[in-house]
């Protein structure tokens, strides 16, 4: 059931973005010490474009990383806080489940008919659930659920996906950057199917999943939940369990091709930003 087919080019392309935006973001401060050394405009139209556009373009890329970093502490913020507030004694049912699972010393439970089960922090995770999930889930569906969420906590798949939407948020001037973030989050919860349905079986975990989709979402709990998991996150996940094969999602042609027309101009402008390094005191050394 467990499938490893297109890791190996996902990874790459994770390196390739993380490397990318590292460099970029070293080239940004390259080109800052250009204009404040050289002035403005620099010696040639090409040269005063091409650096202009290197430290647009990481700009906006800043802007957009921080607007990800202040929503994600944000809902941090409101999550803990709903935590203080509505803390309540783990039901029964599910402590019983989350014993045999071996998680139950990282669990906690606030009041709350709807029923949700999240897991949440980055450095040490833990995992959430609505006191409604005892009476909303059979037993057996519990006992899949909680196996998801362990999975996650094993993984720590809050930091993993705060780094990927942080990359890709630095590259928002790159539509193929997006459907990235939008993988790794569909890739994450297909990876917890997979644990679950080896615990408590396919259907089980199918009847669950169902059962908590048709459920008004807790605003807190859905601020903690990866980012893409909508309606076709469901789609897709419930087309593995029914297939038992994870589905195979191909980015869009538009995507692709507009990623390419923004590195065509951003590789030159980024050349001619480290070539005009040599104008620098002592150079780029």
């Amino acid at each position: 059931m467990r499938s490893r087919l297109g890791q190996p080019a996902t990874v790459s392309c994770w390196v390739l973005l993380l490397v990318a935006v590292l460099a970029h973001a070293a080239l940004a401060v390259l080109a800052v010490a250009e204009f404040a050394t050289l002035g403005w405009p620099l010696p040639t139209w090409f040269d005063t474009g091409a650096v202009t556009l290197v430290l647009v373009s990481a700009a906006a890329g800043l802007a957009a990383s921080g607007h990800v970093a202040l929503r994600t502490a944000a809902g941090s913020r409101a999550l803990r806080a709903s935590i203080r507030t509505g803390r309540r004694p783990v039901p029964a049912p599910i402590h019983n489940e989350a014993a045999v699972l071996g998680c139950v010393g990282r669990l906690d439970a606030v009041a709350g008919e709807d029923a949700f089960a999240v897991t949440y922090g980055l450095i040490r995770p833990r995992i959430l659930v609505s006191t409604g999930l005892a009476t909303a889930l059979t037993p057996a569906e519990i006992c899949a659920v909680l196996a998801h969420e362990r999975e996650h906590l094993r993984r720590r798949d809050p930091l993993r996906m705060l780094v990927a939407r942080l990359a890709a948020a630095w590259a928002c001037y790159l539509p193929a950057g997006r459907w990235l973030a939008s993988r790794a989050a569909l890739r994450y919860e297909l990876t917890a199917d997979r644990a679950a349905a080896g615990r408590a079986g396919r259907s089980v975990l199918a009847g669950a999943l169902l059962k908590l989709a048709s459920m008004p979402a807790c605003p807190a709990a859905a601020a903690a939940s990866p980012a893409g998991d909508g309606p076709e996150s469901l789609e897709a996940r419930v087309a593995q369990l029914e297939s038992g094969r994870p589905p195979r999602r191909q980015p869009a042609v538009s995507r692709m091709l507009a990623s390419a027309g923004t590195l065509s101009l951003l590789v030159p402008a980024s050349a001619c930003c480290l070539a005009m390094s040599q104008f620098l005191p002592g150079g780029l050394l």
